[in-house]
Order: C-alpha cells, then structure tokens, then sequence
C-alpha cells in the first residue's frame, strides 16, 4: 500500500483529492492545522498530523515513509487584513514542503501554483509556454507564482517536482473564495445574485471539481519530472455561465450587465472602507482588474500527454445545482 504526504486537505481540491487517495486504497498523511475543519477526513486510510507550512518539524514528520508528495496547500483569500500572510504561506510554505521533500527522498511531488499567473488570451488560447503578465496579478497570485517559480528551481536542481495550473474549480465543496463559481451559481438560485460583469464576454476555464483531483491524480502518476500542466475544463463567458446555470434550475431571474467603470468604482469605496476602517471588502481594484480579459485556457498538453479528460461545462453544472439541492442550500 502506497503512502503519500497532502498538504491543503481542509481546502476544495484537498479535501476531495484526500478522500479519493484514500477510497482508492493509498495511505495519506495530512498536515492539518489545530484550527482546521477534519470531520471530511475521517477514514482508515487517512492520518491526521498535526501542523502547518511554516513548521518544517512538522511537516518532517509527517512527511516520514511517503514516498509521493502532494502539496496543495496555500493561502487563496481574496483578501486579508494580513498581506503578508500570502507571502508566509504560499512561498515560504512551499519552500518548507520542498526542502523536506528532497531530504525524505520522495519519488516525485506535486506543486499545485494556479491558472491565475498565466495570461490572458489575446487570439490564441493560453498555454503553460505562454509568457507571463506579472501586471495582472492580485497579492494571492504574485505570491502563488513565487511559489511556483521556486518549485521550478527545486526541479532544475534535480528534484522530482510536478506543477499543476488549476482552472476555476468548482462543484459540491465548501462554497468560499475558492469555489466561487460555485458560489455565483447557488446566489443566482436564491435571487441574491443580480449581475454580470461588463458586457459578459469575459471568459474564464471552468473545471468540475472531480476532474481536477482525477487530473491531479493522473499527473503524479504520468507526468515527467519538471513538466507542467494546466488541469482545466471549459471556456465559458460570463452570459454562457449564466445561461447554463438558467436553464439547469430552470430559473428566469433578471440579471443586469454592469459596466466595468462603474465596478472599478465601487471597489474603489471599498478599497477606501477598508484602509479606513479595516472591514473586510465585498471586492477590491487589484481582482475587478482582472475582469474584462478572456482567461481561457488551452488544457491539449494534459490531454495528449496524460490523457485527461474534463466534462462539459453544462455536464458538471448539472451535477453542481443537483448537490445544492439535494443538501438544501437553495
């Protein structure tokens, strides 16, 4: 029986990608941290090591006899008080995972970055060779490519590292940050979501939630050391998203296109509210920056070279708003 070593469990991806090792028959050990939710992660297969990033005797410890490494763990807030704390974890964290890695000897690691330090597409699709456009990047996502180029680094010293670019994840999960879309989908069937950005062409890679943990999966056991991989599902704009989410709840609620000069304004006065005030923003300049670019992806490489395959949009919406249902959160 095989032994792995998950960091991130208490997270989206994490949290599935730990149950599946673990029905699968692998043996994983999780770093979790004492305030961390760990009810989702109890079964045989499963230990709990107590921990964090930025304790190395921890992460040593837990890391002892496994032979593979996944690390997911990282910071994806859309804000914090704290900047930081970004810095701190998705960084210095994944430094402190790697080092242990090369000292335990693991046959490979994967280093999940995100899809989110590769550009926008401007007439071909985004690949994993396009060159980067650091001016795009939010705090999370400059720190997350920090990460990645330090893994890159580990992996041209000879250590066998993977690095995985996640797409929009979404599906049954916690509903935070991380599972945004998710989150749109479920506010939009409760009536509390009433817009969409811009002219709603902007567009974005949406990947269901199992898809990613299966790419992820396939990655550490097909993948070549120091190769890279976007683990994604469909491009989709704003209206097609919507239009899907519409005709799957069979719901006909008004939505309102709101121009962008006006959003850049309205997280402008939230900007302001919070240096004033320190209250949490309802959205903020560096991400509606970010908004009137397509953020599609060309997912080719995973699939000719993994052989990944990702459902349709529509396919995985359906199953989405069915879980929501089922767990009455509309």
């Amino acid at each position: 029986m095989r032994t792995v070593f998950l960091t991130g469990a208490s997270g989206f991806i994490g949290r599935h990608l730990a149950q599946q090792l673990a029905k699968g028959g692998t043996r994983v050990h999780v770093l979790a941290r004492t305030t961390s939710q760990t009810s989702h992660l109890q079964h045989a297969n499963i230990r709990l090591f107590q921990g964090d990033l930025l304790n190395r005797d921890s992460i040593r410890i837990a890391m002892k006899g496994c032979s593979q490494v996944y690390h997911l763990g990282g910071l994806a807030k859309m804000w914090m008080k704290d900047k930081a704390a970004y810095h701190r974890v998705n960084v210095t964290g994944t430094d402190n995972v790697l080092t242990a890695a090369a000292s335990s000897g693991a046959e490979k690691i994967i280093v999940t970055s995100t899809a989110g330090v590769l550009p926008p597409s401007n007439g071909t699709l985004t690949n994993e060779d396009s060159p980067k456009q650091p001016s795009l990047y939010t705090e999370y996502e400059r720190t997350k490519n920090e990460g990645e180029e330090l893994a890159k680094a580990y992996a041209s010293q000879g250590l066998p590292v993977v690095i995985i670019n996640p797409t929009k994840v979404y599906g049954p999960g916690p509903i935070d940050d991380s599972n945004s879309a998710t989150m749109m989908a479920r506010n939009y069937m409760l009536g509390t979501w009433k817009i969409i950005p811009g002219n709603g062409k902007g567009a974005m890679n949406y990947v269901y939630i199992d898809d990613e943990v299966n790419g992820i999966i396939t990655a550490m056991e097909k993948a070549q050391p120091g190769s890279q991989y976007i683990i994604g599902g469909e491009n989709a704009s704003y209206d097609r998203f919507f239009e899907l989410v519409r005709s799957i709840a069979g719901m006909q609620r008004k939505l309102v296109h709101i121009p962008y000069p006006l959003i850049r304004t309205i997280a402008w006065f939230e900007d302001t509210k919070t240096k004033l005030f320190g209250a949490r923003p309802m959205i903020t300049s560096e991400w509606v920056k970010k908004l009137p670019y397509d953020w599609s992806k060309d997912i080719s490489k995973a699939e000719r070279e993994l052989g990944y395959r990702a459902r349709s949009l529509e396919e995985g919406l359906n199953s989405t708003i069915s879980w929501l249902r089922l767990t009455n959160q509309v």
